[in-house]
């Protein structure tokens, strides 16, 4: 299925295509996360509620800006690096975890226990680093074309041009996960990116090239370093820790932002089966919201900010008799503009193609490649799971003339020995919307799909996977299994259903809007071009629920430039008590 892939986040041009330089020794163990402590009287300037590749790039900023910081996260380590300990036995007496490995990615599909968030109908990861802990790493520079369709003034590519670079200089990437240099297993990418090159398509260095997104293919990058996972987790996290103004807490779940009408005063903490209120700097204090499309919009739900119906359904949770005042609710159209690139799987098959059993890998590892990894980070499993590449790009014209920007991944893997799956995803340009809803149990509930709920959208995934079907037309001895040789594409892409079961990529976004149009008088955006929620004087959302449209790159990269971007637009703001 293509939610492999998706767990699914520059330096010098010239090292992109370079085996990583090495990270500090994972077996060196970094701070540990601090005890959470309820009874404190501490306060802090800004208090950031979730770790994903928002949280950590924001907590290392502000630290670093000399900002008291506080980074809570509503599950456990992850990396060995912060104390993690989920392993399988080959990696004892090692301070590698399941989330360090490239090569276990893959685990989380058969495997999810204590990892994956309880309280959503889709599958995310709660534990320290998100989703950047447990995906597969995949990471490259977003388009132009990402911030200038549907990003409001101040957040275009110019404007956010020096937040990207800052990410890729901080996580340069690598094609070349492996630390001896070399490719494994590269007969897929040999297979399709021959194919598209016969067929008049160009190949390019993904990262070098990033403003060349049609009709071209490239070598799949990675966010790892040092033959593991790295990526914020060993940069901006790792950095953080080292500074005494900057705690964080795992296993702390926020329930909710305590206010006073627009101001906030605390977040509300479950940690260590107690309830108590952590406090933010008297008049200076911020909340920053970095928990996902999923996590923001719950938790602004439960502090009273939300549409009426969603904000009527926690009060008859048991959140009821704890929730602030009708009086004081902020009507916004949180849950709204929920998205996901909407992900297509086509397979094909050739004997050329050769297989890793990567799920294999956790309890009965091929030896060789085990040793490999441990003694020198290199082989397969410093790949990722389940061997990925090309990457390629394709825009089509929608018959409502909007363009459509499509990214396509290959990966090994299928109903087949020699297949390999290839993931059509849609992104910029689509227009198609869902919703995001909670329920009384207070699980959040994607309640309406964003697939394919237009018809332009659908024409132009039709049309992209016939341009890919039409370059692959003339390679010798390729099967295709899905669809059939006799099948038409329109046939195909209407067999698949449009919903979150067949077509999720789980790169959700968009549930806290970012615009400039106020949803409180109509508008559709909860959050301001400085990412403070309407309504609010120190309560931001950062992540990728703010996106007000999707986006062609995958979400990582963006994310943090988001991240760089927000953290220096929320310093500047001026205080509440001197405004």
């Amino acid at each position: 299925m293509h939610l492999v892939e998706n767990w699914a986040v520059l330096a010098t041009a010239a090292a992109l295509l370079q085996p990583c330089s090495a990270a500090p020794s994972i077996h060196e163990p970094r701070a540990a996360a601090a005890a959470c402590s309820l009874s404190s009287k501490d306060t802090w300037d800004y208090i950031i509620v979730g770790s994903g590749p928002a949280g950590m790039p924001l907590a290392d900023r502000l630290s670093e800006a000399g900002h008291k910081v506080l980074l809570l996260e509503k599950g456990p380590p992850s990396s060995g690096r912060y104390g993690g300990t989920m392993k399988p036995s080959w990696l004892q007496n090692t301070n590698l975890t399941r989330f360090d490995v490239p090569g276990l990615c893959n685990q989380i599909w058969v495997d999810r226990q204590g990892i994956a968030c309880t309280d959503y109908d889709q599958l995310a990861g709660c534990m320290l680093g998100g989703g950047a802990a447990i995906n597969s790493g995949l990471y490259w520079k977003p388009p132009p074309a990402d911030w200038d369709t549907s990003f409001p003034t101040g957040w275009k590519s110019t404007d956010i041009a020096g937040a990207v670079s800052k990410v890729f200089t901080r996580i340069p990437g690598t094609t070349t996960p492996s630390m001896d240099g070399k490719i494994y297993l590269p007969q897929g990418y040999q297979l399709i990116s021959g194919g598209l090159k016969q067929a008049g398509w160009t190949e390019i260095d993904a990262n070098k090239e990033n403003d060349k997104r049609n009709k071209t293919f490239g070598k799949t990058t990675y966010f790892f370093s040092g033959g593991e996972r790295g990526g914020p987790l060993a940069t901006y996290l790792l950095s953080a820790t080292e500074r005494k103004n900057f705690a964080y807490w795992v296993n702390s779940g926020v329930k909710k932002v305590v206010r006073t009408g627009g101001h906030a005063t605390g977040v509300e903490v479950e940690c260590g089966g107690s309830t108590g209120v952590v406090g933010l700097t008297p008049n200076t204090g911020r909340v920053i919201i970095s928990a996902g499309t999923f996590g923001s919009a719950k938790i602004l739900w439960r502090s009273g900010i939300g549409s009426k119906d969603q904000l009527d359904v926690v009060k008859s949770s048991s959140d009821g008799s704890s929730m602030i005042a009708s009086g004081d609710w902020i009507n916004l159209p949180v849950g709204e503009n929920l998205y996901d690139h909407v992900g297509t799987d086509v397979e094909i098959a050739h004997n050329s193609v050769v297989p890793y059993d990567f799920y294999a890998a956790w309890s009965r590892p091929n030896s060789a490649d085990s040793q490999a990894y441990l003694n020198g980070r290199t082989g397969i499993l410093a790949q990722s799971a389940p061997n990925f590449g090309p990457m390629f790009w394709d825009i089509v014209k929608g018959t409502d003339g909007i363009d459509r920007h499509f990214h396509w991944q290959a990966r090994v893997e299928g109903s087949r020995t020699g297949s390999m799956t290839v993931t059509n995803y849609l992104g910029t340009g689509s227009v198609s919307r869902g919703r995001l809803t909670i329920n009384n149990q207070l699980k959040t509930i994607v309640s309406k799909s964003p697939y394919l709920n237009s018809a332009a959208d659908k024409a132009a995934v039709v049309q992209s996977i016939e341009n890919f079907r039409n370059a692959m037309k003339d390679v010798s001895g390729l099967t295709w299994v899905r669809p059939t040789t006799g099948q038409t594409t329109s046939a195909f892409v209407d067999s698949i259903p449009a919903t979150a079961g067949s077509r999720n990529s789980n790169h959700w976004i968009g549930t806290v809007k970012m615009g400039t149009d106020d949803g409180r008088s109509g508008g559709t955006s909860v959050v301001d071009t400085n990412t403070k929620v309407y309504g609010t004087d120190n309560i931001f959302v950062v992540d990728a629920s703010i996106f007000p449209g999707h986006i062609t790159s995958n979400p990582t990269a963006a994310i943090m430039a988001v991240a760089e971007h927000a953290a220096v637009k929320i310093q500047a703001l001026p205080f509440p008590a001197a405004s």
